[in-house]
């Protein structure tokens, strides 16, 4: 799901700033600071569908543990001749849900991943708004 070419281009330019930023003059750095704006702009698609997607499977999830939580309390149990408890429908839909809780979890990991990626873009890209500022006195 990563866009991967916005994502290794972002990373190239990063990495350029950091074998470079001793080295750039005025003008590389504010072309290196506004490639990174507009490479940073590209990946605002790939960030928001991360952040939908997050969103949209703890809905499925939440949507599953309640379908499984109903179906279990309908069903008997084969020890007690009655059917399952609050409790034991809960267990059983979490035995159950193994498969929509490792997806939720990637798919929170891809968001987190991706908002720490926006702050820190935001963070080099005000530091190297502070090294032009520097230089340019």
């Amino acid at each position: 799901m990563l866009d991967t070419k916005h994502y290794t281009e972002l990373t190239n330019l990063i990495d350029k700033f950091n074998r470079e930023r001793n080295s750039l003059t005025v003008t590389e750095l504010q072309t290196l600071r506004e490639d990174m704006a507009l490479t940073f702009f590209y990946l605002a698609d790939f960030s928001s569908r991360c952040i939908a997607n997050y969103d949209a499977k703890d809905y499925e999830r939440k949507r599953f543990y309640a379908e499984k939580e109903e179906q279990h309390r309908n069903e008997v149990d084969e020890r007690t001749g009655k059917n399952y408890n609050v409790a034991d429908s809960e267990r059983l839909a979490r035995i159950d849900g193994k498969k929509i809780d490792e997806e939720t979890s990637e798919s929170l990991r891809q968001k987190e991943k991706i908002r720490i990626v926006t702050i820190a873009t935001q963070q080099i890209l005000n530091s190297i708004s502070a090294r032009v500022n520097q230089l340019t006195k």
